[in-house]
C-alpha cells in the first residue's frame, strides 16, 4: 500500500516521506506538525530507497497476569514501525516510539531492494535485481530466495490471503508462495510499474490497481480466479503520472480513488467495478492547491500535493507544500468538475511572521518640508560641527564640468567574447558598424588564433540581406589588406574563403568591369603605400643626432686666430720685399680655389704658374 519514498500509515494519524537530502521526515497529520525527523548515519552510501509502515502483533501473555495489568497492557496503543530498504540490501526497522534504528537484517547479497510489501504474519517480501525475498522479521532473517525472471521487480504485493504475492517490472506476475510458480501473467504497461494496490470488493471479488512512471493510465486488474482475462478490466484517465493513490469501497460496491499525479493534483474517481470499460474514465473531480498573495501583480503559484487519502467516502486528507514543510488538511469533495484551493504558501507565511516582529516604521515626511542644513550632527560635546570651506565652495559651484567620455576607436574585445562564446547578441553588436576606423583598428588587436571563426562568421553575414552583407563586406575587405601575409600563409584558405568568394562572386556578376578593377586596386594599393611609406620614414630623419660641445667650441677658436692673422699679413709681406728685392708678390692675386683649399695661383714676372 505504500509508494516507496511516502506512505500514511493504516490509522492515517502519519505520513512518513523520504527526502531528497536521505533524510526521513514523520509527520503528525492531527496536530499538523513535524513529528520526527531521522538521518542514518550511512544515508550518502547507502542511501534509503523505499519504506513500508508495519504494526508488529504483541505476542500472547504468559502465565496469569493480574486483572489490573492485563487491563493496562490492553489500553497501551501500539505504534507502528517503519521499515526501510537500502541500496546495499540492508533493511532498517525504525521505531517511533524510541525515534531511532530498532535493528537491521543483512542480506548478504549487496542486491538493492527496489520494493517491499508486509503481510499479516511479519513476513515481508522485497524485489532486489530479478529475485524475490522473502524475510522474517520476528526472526530477524532471510528465510528464502528465489528468481521472479529475466526482468527487474520494480513493485511486489503480498495478498491477504498469505498465499499469492503479485510482481511486477512491466508485466504482473502472480506467484504461488509456496510452490513459487507463477499462476497468471497480465499485460502490465509500456514502462516499469512502480507501486500496486489491492483492492477486495464483497460482492465483486479481488483487484488490483497499477501504475507507471511513464503511463498516465491507472489500470485495474481482476485476480477472481474464474476470470482468465490478461488485460485490465478499467483504467483511469490522468494528467500526469501517478505518484500516490488511496482507495475507498462502500457497502454497495462503489469504488472511489483518490490519484495524486506528479504535477500535485489530486484526480478523485467513481466507478462500479462490476464488468470491463472500453474507454478510460476520466476523474470527477479534480482538486488542486495554489497560494495567493493577494496582490494583483503577483502570479499565483501552485502547491504541491504529495499524497492524498481517504478519511470516509466524501473527505480526504491531503497534504501539500514543499518537501520540507507540509501542511494536512481535511477537504470535503464535491460535484465540481475542478476545485481549486486557495491557500498561504508555508514559506511565505513565516516570513511575513518574521517581518512583521523586526519591522521598523518610518516616520511620514510630506513634500513641503525644508532642510534648513545638510549638516545635522552634533558633537558628543554639544557643538555642531563646522563644514569645511572647501566642501562649501564646492556647494556655491552652480556646475561642475563635465568630463570629456573618451571615444572608443575599437571593438576588439567585444568581438573576442562574441567569439569565444558564440553569443549572436555579442556579434552582431560588434560587427554592426560602418565606421571604417574602428574596423581596422579593431582588426589590429585581434590575435591570430581566432582568424578563422571571424571569417566563419563574416561568411554568414555575406550571405545576410543587403545590409548585414555590406557590414560583412568591410570586415572581410580590412582583414584581408591588414593581415594578407598571415592568410596567405594559411593551408586551409580556399576553404575558409569558399563560401564568402562564392556568395561576392554572384554579387559582382552584374557589376561593371571597372568596378571589379577598382575593387582589387582597393585591396593592392593600400599595401604598396604602406610598404613605400615605411621606407621613406627610414630615410627621412635619423633616429639619432649627437652634438659634440667640445669640437664647436675649438673650432671657433681657430676661426678666431685666422683673423688675427690675416691682420698682420701686410706687414710681413712688406718686410720680405725689402729684404729680397726681386720678387713681388701682390695679396690681390692671391686666391682659394673653388674647388680645393691647398691649391694657390701665384703671378710671377706677368707669367701663371699652378
Amino acid at each position: 500500500m505504500a509508494l516507496q519514498m511516502a506512505s500514511f500509515s493504516e490509522d492515517g494519524k502519519y505520513f512518513a516521506q523520504i527526502t531528497g537530502d536521505g533524510k526521513l521526515h514523520i509527520w503528525n497529520t492531527l496536530s499538523n506538525s513535524l513529528e520526527q525527523e531521522f538521518t542514518p548515519d550511512f544515508h550518502l552510501t547507502t542511501p534509503c530507497t523505499c519504506l513500508h509502515f508495519w504494526y508488529p502483533r504483541q505476542s500472547s501473555n504468559k502465565g496469569s497476569p493480574s486483572p489490573k495489568k492485563k487491563k493496562r497492557k490492553e489500553e497501551i496503543s501500539i505504534s507502528p514501525n517503519i521499515v526501510l530498504g537500502t541500496t546495499s540490501g540492508i533493511l532498517l526497522i525504525y521505531s517511533l516510539t524510541k525515534g531511532a534504528i530498532e535493528y537491521t537484517i543483512d542480506s548478504r547479497t549487496n542486491a538493492q531492494v527496489n520494493c517491499i510489501s508486509i503481510t499479516s504474519n511479519s513476513l515481508l517480501y522485497s524485489g532486489a535485481d530479478q529475485n524475490i525475498m522473502e524475510w522474517n522479521l520476528k526472526s530477524k532473517e532471510l528465510h528464502s530466495k528465489w528468481k521472479g525472471g529475466n526482468e527487474t521487480i520494480t513493485s511486489i504485493l503480498a495478498l491477504l490471503d498469505n498465499k499469492t504475492l503479485l510482481t511486477a517490472s512491466k508485466v504482473i506476475k502472480q506467484w504461488e508462495i509456496h510452490s513459487k510458480e507463477v499462476l497468471r501473467t497480465f499485460t502490465g504497461h509500456s514502462s516499469e510499474i512502480v507501486f500496486m494496490l489491492y483492492v477486495n470488493l464483497p460482492q465483486a471479488g479481488s483487484y488490483v490497481l497499477s501504475g507507471s512512471k511513464g503511463d498516465r493510465l491507472l489500470s485495474c486488474w481482476n485476480l477472481n480466479s474464474d476470470n482468465k482475462q490478461k488485460n485490465a478490466v478499467c483504467n483511469y484517465l490522468m494528467q500526469d503520472s501517478v505518484q500516490y493513490i488511496s482507495v475507498n469501497v462502500s457497502d454497495q460496491g462503489l469504488t472511489k480513488v483518490a490519484a495524486t499525479n506528479k504535477s500535485g493534483a489530486v484526480h478523485v474517481f467513481q466507478h462500479k467495478l462490476n464488468g470491463k470499460c472500453d474507454k478510460p474514465l476520466k476523474p470527477k473531480t479534480t482538486i488542486q492547491v495554489v497560494s495567493d498573495t493577494g496582490q494583483t501583480n503577483e502570479p499565483v503559484k501552485p502547491l504541491r500535493v504529495f499524497g492524498a487519502r481517504f478519511i470516509d467516502s466524501d473527505t480526504v486528507c491531503l497534504g501539500h507544500g514543499s518537501g520540507i514543510i507540509l501542511t494536512f488538511e481535511q477537504v470535503e469533495v464535491t460535484s465540481k468538475r475542478l476545485e481549486v484551493l486557495i491557500r498561504q504558501d508555508p514559506h511565505t507565511l513565516k516570513k511575513s511572521k518574521d517581518v512583521q516582529i523586526t519591522k521598523i516604521k518610518k516616520p511620514l515626511i510630506g513634500d513641503d518640508v525644508h532642510y534648513i542644513s545638510t549638516e545635522s550632527s552634533k558633537r558628543k560635546s554639544g557643538q555642531q560641527q563646522e563644514i569645511p570651506m572647501e566642501q562649501r565652495l564646492e556647494n556655491l559651484t552652480l556646475s561642475k564640468p563635465e568630463g570629456k567620455v573618451p571615444r572608443v576607436d575599437n571593438v576588439a574585445q567585444l568581438l573576442l567574447q562574441g567569439l569565444h562564446s558564440k553569443d549572436r547578441n555579442i556579434l552582431r553588436t560588434a560587427l554592426c558598424t560602418s565606421d571604417e576606423n574602428v574596423i581596422r583598428n579593431s582588426i589590429k588587436r585581434l590575435p591570430v588564433t581566432v582568424f578563422e571563426g571571424l571569417i566563419s562568421e563574416l561568411s554568414i553575414l555575406i550571405h545576410g540581406k543587403t545590409i548585414m552583407s555590406r557590414f560583412g563586406a568591410l570586415w572581410l575587405k580590412h582583414l584581408v589588406q591588414v593581415h594578407a601575409g598571415v592568410l596567405i600563409s594559411n593551408p586551409n584558405l580556399p576553404e575558409l574563403f569558399s563560401g564568402a568568394l562564392g556568395s561576392i562572386d554572384n554579387r559582382i556578376n552584374s557589376q561593371a568591369a571597372l568596378n571589379r578593377l577598382k575593387g582589387k586596386l582597393e585591396l593592392l594599393v593600400p599595401q604598396v603605400t604602406s610598404s613605400v611609406s615605411m621606407e621613406n620614414d627610414e630615410e627621412d630623419e635619423a633616429l639619432l643626432v649627437f652634438n659634440d660641445k667640445g669640437s664647436s667650441d675649438s673650432e671657433s677658436e681657430e676661426e678666431v686666430a685666422l683673423e688675427i692673422d690675416s691682420d698682420s699679413e701686410p706687414e710681413n709681406w712688406e718686410e720680405n720685399d725689402a729684404d729680397d728685392g726681386n720678387m713681388e708678390v701682390d695679396r690681390n692675386h692671391v686666391r682659394s680655389s673653388p674647388d680645393s683649399e691647398d691649391s694657390v695661383v701665384m703671378v710671377d714676372d706677368g707669367h701663371e704658374s699652378d
